[in-house]
């Protein structure tokens, strides 16, 4: 696959973290989105997927990635409720062509999954990272309907902040701390730096 084509797919894959708290007080959860809960289970079952995929030990995984796939996985949640919220809802045939557009440009489905196993996410998860930016296209266009693609873009980057600081989003201590403003997980407060395992 040309670098042309690998950017292409890449790309996506990075509009979800870009778009992608202190402690949490609920046991167990590696962080809290509004009344969802995202488990530490759930976070090591994500992260092992991953490692699985790209043929690593499971205990080989690193605190980058860790941070990494829960940025991911509060981002999802903060898009799909926010679009909930405004009926905003991606059609199984939007998903499967936009995807086939993908899989095309990238030159075949092996190099289009490789290409995004390259950027940390499994197989079983390219139906949902294409999902929600889709969800972020859309709600895109319902905030600024007469912009462009990048005040598009600008517009749902703002509403996910304010709808992350208007439910509530916290990270446990252990992983760091949620920064609404740049909608990724940031250093622990205060150095309390605890290493993490994946177990």
């Amino acid at each position: 696959m040309n670098s042309r084509r690998a950017g292409v797919v890449a790309a996506v894959a990075a509009s979800v973290l870009v778009l992608s708290g202190c402690a949490s007080a609920t046991p167990g959860a590696a962080a809290v989105v509004g009344n969802e809960r995202i488990s530490e289970r759930d976070l090591t079952e994500q992260v092992e997927q991953v490692l699985r995929a790209q043929g690593r030990p499971v205990d080989s995984t690193s605190e980058a990635l860790v941070v990494t796939t829960l940025d991911r996985m509060i981002t999802t949640q903060l898009v799909e409720q926010l679009a909930a919220e405004n009926e905003v809802v991606v059609t199984q045939g939007e998903l499967d062509a936009t995807i086939a557009n993908y899989v095309e440009a990238s030159g075949g489905r092996e190099a289009f999954q490789n290409t995004l196993l390259a950027q940390d996410l499994a197989p079983d998860d390219i139906d949902e990272l294409f999902r929600v930016n889709l969800l972020a296209q859309k709600m895109g266009v319902l905030f600024d309907p007469s912009g462009t693609p990048e005040s598009q873009s600008s517009a749902i980057f703002a509403a996910v902040t304010a709808y992350s600081e208007e439910v509530g989003t916290t990270v446990s201590p252990r992983y760091g701390q949620w920064d609404p403003a740049g909608l990724l997980v940031g250093p622990p407060p205060n150095d309390l730096s605890v290493p993490i395992q994946i177990s």
